[in-house]
């Protein structure tokens, strides 16, 4: 099936393939093909079902297109009825078999195949639009996802969400990584982050949220937020800390394990430099440079001298681009650098 391409993300070949459907164009191996590619994970399923809602709102007698808002066209396929059976294109490869159900009564193979498949897209669909959406994204890749209340979550590399929209509240769930959310306004559902101890709630705003292994960082790009970090013990509570703390745009907030938390003036073009997968760094030691770099790399740097590590630096880099690191690093007087088959050790002679 040479229309849909299979080396653009899942959301564009979803998309590809409404429109082929929409078209009318669709032939039968077009329909098997298309089987065979939903059926290979319910992130395909869910893909297709937000397609096909978002292609029947532009088609509404409510939608202006293109003069009617990103999230006024999202927000109205969200909320068009879910008549999932009607979004899947029906199979018209006649039946040369026949199979039986309990009673005995002949049914076309191709029929109960394909109600089974229908049954199975059916009960995936309902789990992804009841239950939790989760998104990942692997190391070096960075993705961004259009939720159903039309608010946009871009991941960074290496990271993990959950998803829950809910009729009163938007939560999402941080599990690792990063990840810069711009949240369509909507004063009757509070959007709230969870990363581990630390919420963040914001109506309509843009932020972006850090978690690592030892804090949490909280910037803000537009609008303002409130955030929240509850101790992990309850014999660490701090009301001090505990209290919500508002952070404005242009503002950062470092949460750390019992260190009282304090909003400072924020480089947001820093902060949020690689969503242009571009890196940042300005008086870093070299040691944490290293270990951004080995967020967006297999092949990983080591810093094997820690007077070296701490060394601090500045300067810009491509992340998927460690050699214009290494060479920064090759100038530094008595630094030497070994390649290994998976890693990079860089060592210093002094």
């Amino acid at each position: 099936m040479s229309e849909v391409d299979p080396t653009v993300p899942i959301s564009e070949q979803a998309a590809q393939w409404c429109i082929l459907f929409r078209g009318g164009n669709a032939t039968r191996a077009d329909k098997k093909a298309f089987g065979d590619w939903v059926s290979r994970s319910p992130e395909r399923i869910e893909a297709y079902i937000q397609a096909a809602r978002l292609m029947r709102a532009l088609t509404s007698k409510k939608i202006r297109w293109p003069d009617t808002p990103v999230e006024i066209l999202v927000r109205e396929a969200a909320e068009t009825p879910a008549d999932i059976v009607s979004l899947f294109p029906s199979d018209a490869v006649p039946a040369k078999r026949t199979a039986h159900l309990s009673g005995g009564k002949p049914l076309p193979l191709m029929f109960a195949t394909a109600a089974g498949t229908l049954l199975v897209v059916l009960v995936c669909a309902w789990a992804f639009l009841t239950g939790p959406q989760r998104y990942t994204t692997a190391i070096g890749e960075q993705r961004s996802i259009v939720l159903g209340d039309g608010s946009v979550v871009t991941l960074n590399t290496s990271s993990d969400i959950e998803v829950k929209l809910a009729k009163t509240r938007r939560t999402i769930k941080l599990v690792a990584g990063e990840a810069l959310f711009q949240v369509a306004h909507d004063k009757t559902r509070p959007f709230y982050v969870v990363a581990g101890n630390t919420t963040v709630r914001a109506v309509g705003t843009q932020f972006d949220v850090d978690r690592r292994a030892g804090s949490t960082t909280v910037t803000v790009v537009e609008g303002k937020v409130s955030v929240v970090s509850t101790a992990e013990n309850p014999g660490d509570q701090n009301p001090e800390i505990d209290a919500p703390i508002p952070v404005s745009a242009g503002e950062e907030l470092i949460l750390r394990p019992r260190a009282r938390p304090r909003t400072t003036p924020a480089n947001v073009a820093v902060a949020t430099a690689w969503t242009q997968r571009r890196l940042v760094f300005e008086r870093r030691p070299l040691g944490e440079v290293a270990a951004e770099f080995n967020r967006y790399n297999r092949q990983k740097i080591y810093i094997e001298s820690a007077k070296l590590g701490s060394q601090e630096v500045t300067g810009m880099f491509q992340a998927d681009d460690p050699d214009s690191f290494l060479d920064f690093i090759a100038k530094i007087p008595g630094v030497k650098i070994e390649r290994q088959s998976d890693s990079i050790e860089v060592e210093s002679v002094n």
